[in-house]
């Protein structure tokens, strides 16, 4: 990963020249981490439909959630990431309008833009038995390879260790959550191939809808 100060300006195009170049996506790199069940680690890269990775429950204990949908899907294109590094070692890529948490010991979390985030902010890691808030030592900026966002049960998700949100763009996680029920409710009702990455490449057309509705008509819509 290339770094540079914090969302600097981004390049015209990519050393690859097979690679589309994007500014602002709301994913994960193909390189990023997540934990599974059975406490393996897999790349945002690889992971698939019916896995179960590592998050918080409603009682903010680790837990697993499954993965139901590919928010985004996109293995040939690099795009603007932020490396989130914590004090004591932890360190997430995540693009910056995309939702992560923060908080105090003992406080409610928030999620709040990955962009917004500056030294001194508590993040939260997690590992399968506990949880720690860290503070952020410093936020970088470049350019990874891939762009990957998975739908969980829960809407969040363990990568890199760090708590994040499965939603971005719009600045509250409870109503993403919310307007992402069809999908959770389709997933229900429908057998979809477990064990499988997406055969069709880029944005679910869901997300690709709620987007253009929150461009057009939402306060706090971050592009």
């Amino acid at each position: 990963m290339n770094t540079t100060s914090i969302i600097p300006d981004l390049p015209t195009a990519s050393h690859n020249p097979c690679q589309k170049v994007t500014r602002w996506c709301f994913c994960f790199p193909g390189e990023a981490q997540v934990q599974t069940e059975d406490g393996t680690r897999k790349k945002m890269k690889e992971v698939a439909l019916g896995d179960k990775v590592l998050t918080l429950n409603s009682h903010g204990r680790p837990s697993f959630s499954k993965v139901i949908e590919y928010l985004y899907y996109d293995p040939h294109s690099t795009s603007e990431y932020l490396k989130v590094e914590s004090e004591d070692g932890h360190c997430v890529s995540i693009s910056p309008n995309h939702l992560i948490f923060t908080g105090q010991p003992g406080g409610k979390k928030k999620a709040v833009f990955a962009a917004t985030l500056k030294p001194g902010d508590c993040i939260i890691a997690v590992s399968n038995t506990h949880t720690q808030h860290c503070k952020v030592k410093q936020v970088t900026s470049g350019t990874q390879d891939g762009i990957y966002n998975v739908l969980t049960r829960t809407g969040t998700l363990v990568v890199d260790g760090i708590l994040a949100s499965n939603y971005a763009c719009y600045k509250s996680h409870k109503l993403s959550h919310a307007a992402c029920a069809p999908l959770r409710v389709a997933s229900a009702l429908t057998k979809k191939h477990t064990g499988k990455t997406p055969k069709e490449e880029g944005i679910h057309g869901y997300a690709q809808f709620l987007s253009k509705v929150g461009k057009a008509i939402t306060p706090g819509y971050m592009t």
